[in-house]
């Protein structure tokens, strides 16, 4: 696929996620795809597992929103640059336990290294600011 054709398909995988459409992001990946949460130091595999990743999130923060603020795409990959916004409402499951829900708003940034394999969402590489989502959840300085 070409650069361009990549974008959308990002722009495409970040509404639907956006949107709480897990089913219709699972459709543009391969079965065997890989997510690394690099701050966190976890890996999700195949799509029940970015299934699981995506549901942690949306049930922490069910308003969560992606706005993307820059992107590069080749034909087989692409960066995106995003801030994440939403309410801290449900339970946010950490590799330290469980975070109660703290009511508050958080607006953090992510950046994340896409590989792409016929025409699918094959490996996500997850680089986003941990330490201001903590600070903005009261949970460290």
């Amino acid at each position: 696929m070409s650069a361009q054709d990549n974008k959308a398909l990002a722009q495409r995988i970040y509404q639907l996620f956006s949107s709480n459409r897990f089913d219709e992001v699972l459709s543009l990946t391969t079965e065997d795809v890989e997510v690394v949460m690099i701050p966190f130091g976890q890996t999700h595999h195949s799509r029940a597992g970015f299934s699981d990743f995506m549901k942690g999130f949306k049930d922490a923060f069910p308003d969560l929103q992606i706005n993307v603020t820059n992107q590069v795409a080749s034909e087989d990959q692409v960066v995106s640059e995003f801030t994440a916004r939403g309410t801290h409402t449900g339970i946010l499951m950490t590799p330290a336990g469980a975070v109660p829900p703290t009511g508050r708003t958080v607006d953090f940034t992510v950046c994340e290294v896409w590989r792409l394999r016929d025409g699918k969402l094959a490996v996500l590489r997850n680089y986003q600011d941990a330490a201001s989502l903590l600070r903005q959840l009261g949970l460290a300085i």
